[in-house]
């Protein structure tokens, strides 16, 4: 495993995204970048593991701890960083950086299922919406709406001008105009 250190120049956004913490009982590790964003160009990889930030160990930190002590540092965020392999070698099942191993916080199986299936709630190409949208959508009972279409839309617009052109539609709106007249005294 590589360690490293990456000190980037502020201010933020700092291009990149954590994920896990001692909360999530998961190591903290970077979990998006953004294409040509400071991180990336200082060469942090998604998959890197962060060992600390600003000096201080990041494996006693929560996922809020580390996001508020990278909000805090200002305009240099020193990230000390570890590579689980090198980026052309074959894929091995990733190490925690600390060799204490973390007491599992969730003992709800349910809840530890959702942790485990984070890669679950990013959106998915093609249909735009993530799970929990999703998951939001069954709930409401809205799932099964869509959009209308604009083909949708033209038929709805023409049967609207056919209807005020219809017959009665003319005798309601007239009766209407009368009675609105002689409620207002404008007409006898």
């Amino acid at each position: 495993m590589d360690s490293f250190k990456v000190v980037l120049e502020g201010p933020a956004p700092w291009g990149f995204r954590l994920q896990g913490g001692k909360d999530f009982n998961v190591p903290l590790s970077i979990s998006r970048l953004t294409p040509g964003g400071k991180a990336a160009q200082a060469g942090v990889a998604v998959g890197d593991w962060v060992l600390s930030i600003d000096g201080e160990n990041a494996g006693s930190l929560t996922h809020i701890e580390a996001q508020n002590k990278i909000r805090a540092c200002g305009e240099r965020l020193s990230l000390g960083l570890s590579r689980a392999q090198p980026a052309q070698s074959k894929p091995q099942k990733p190490h925690p950086p600390h060799r204490q191993p973390l007491r599992p916080l969730v003992p709800d199986a349910s809840k530890q299922r959702l942790m485990e299936d984070t890669e679950d709630w990013r959106p998915r190409p093609g249909t735009g919406q993530s799970r929990s949208f999703r998951i939001l959508a069954h709930l409401t009972g809205t799932e099964f709406m869509q959009d209308p279409d604009e083909e949708h839309l033209r038929k709805s617009r023409e049967k609207y001008v056919l209807e005020l052109q219809s017959p009665r539609y003319t005798r309601l709106r007239d009766w209407h105009h009368q009675r609105s007249a002689h409620v207002l005294n404008v007409q006898s």
